[in-house]
């Protein structure tokens, strides 16, 4: 039998890959400080310094370009967070992790104008019903996420057990939606730590903890 040579890589077709991903990631970031509905091809094309012609390529209209950006964030949110909390024990010690994780990348991370999904979810774009889904379905992943390092808590012992699962999903995603909107209008980092300690505090745990 004769040896057969692996297929080689589509080289082109990777570049233009990183190519479409950088620019989404540009367009996510953008739509944090200027909204999901600013964020058009001209617009984009303007704050890359290319033309729109050369978007047109990646994405054949504005409502394309935000279903992808919203897919980005998504990518990059569960490349940021969740993965790395994945690392940690199930249970109360994932959702913290997860909790410090999210205060952290709020501050430092690549989105300047807070967290891109708490602004998508009240940007006029959401109006659209495919983008309204979309947003939807990341906000429910997150609290299925939230709910399930909860049920592992309980489980093990180390939260309580009265407390339902989902209403504690629920207030620790509040607890950070105002975290991050009140640093955004204060400028105020101090809001932030005032999350982290209010999230030990609802799971019966001290502040330093």
């Amino acid at each position: 039998m004769t040896d057969v040579a692996p297929p080689r890589p589509d080289l082109r077709r990777a570049r233009g890959d990183r190519t479409r991903r950088a620019i989404l990631e540009q367009g996510a970031q953008l739509a944090s400080v200027e909204g999901l509905e600013g964020l058009s091809i001209g617009r984009l094309a303007e704050h890359l310094g290319m033309s729109k012609s050369g978007l047109y390529a990646h994405f054949r209209s504005k409502e394309e370009l935000q279903l992808a950006a919203i897919r980005t964030a998504a990518e990059m949110y569960e490349s940021a967070l969740v993965v790395p909390a994945l690392d940690e024990p199930p249970g109360r010690t994932r959702l913290l992790r997860f909790v410090d994780l999210y205060l952290d990348y709020v501050r430092d991370g690549p989105f300047p104008g807070g967290c891109f999904f708490i602004a998508a979810a009240v940007d006029p774009a959401r109006l659209r019903a495919r983008v309204k889904a979309l947003l939807a379905e990341e906000q429910r992943k997150l609290l299925d996420f939230l709910g399930e390092a909860v049920r592992d808590g309980q489980a093990r012992g180390e939260i309580a057990g009265e407390i339902e699962s989902r209403r504690l999903a629920f207030s620790v995603d509040a607890l950070l939606t105002g975290a991050d909107l009140n640093f955004v209008l204060f400028d105020d980092p101090g809001y932030l730590e005032l999350a982290r300690a209010e999230a030990r505090r609802l799971l019966d745990l001290p502040p330093s903890a």
